[in-house]
Formats: C-alpha cells, structure tokens, sequence
C-alpha cells in the first residue's frame, strides 16, 4: 500500500484541523472520548515476564512440599494406569 509500513497520523498537522471536517474524520471517531479528541502520547513498553510452565510449577510445589524428589520420574499413561505392572508390549 504505501513504500513504508511506518505512517502517522496527527491532527496537529491536518490541514482540516479544527474545520467541520473534523465532525466527519475518523481519526477523530477513533481517538475520541466524551470530552472530545484525546492527544497521543507514546510510552515506553516493557517486556513481560514470561509465564512458566503449568507442569513445572506443579513439580516445584510438590518438591518444597516434600512429596516427591529433586528429580522426578515420569511414567508412561499405561505404565501409570497399571499401576507400576508391566505392561504387555506388543512386538
């Protein structure tokens, strides 16, 4: 659409600013509240922390509470449903 993805849009350098054109612009529409057009002022973003990993805050809880080790042993679903029993493996 246009040589640069970067554009602004102001109405400080609007040639209709402050004509009747504003009534029908918009940029006035979408920036605007009940006290009338709202100036825009950039801030500064930060990065948000990532959140961890459900799985792994389980793990953490259950080791400070001393269910389970500092290293955990994951077992199949089968191996799990049978209770520690072998299970028949199929060849």
């Amino acid at each position: 659409m246009f040589e640069s993805d970067d554009f602004s849009i102001d109405c400080k350098t609007c040639i209709g600013v402050g004509t009747t054109a504003c009534t029908d612009c918009i940029v006035t529409h979408l920036f605007a509240n009940d006290d009338g057009p709202i100036d825009y002022v950039p801030v500064q973003l930060t990065v948000v922390p990532a959140i961890p990993d459900p799985k792994d805050v389980a793990i953490e809880m259950l080791q400070r509470a001393g269910l389970i080790g500092a290293t955990p042993e994951f077992v199949s679903l089968n191996e799990f449903r049978s209770y520690g029993a072998p299970v028949a493996v199929r060849v």
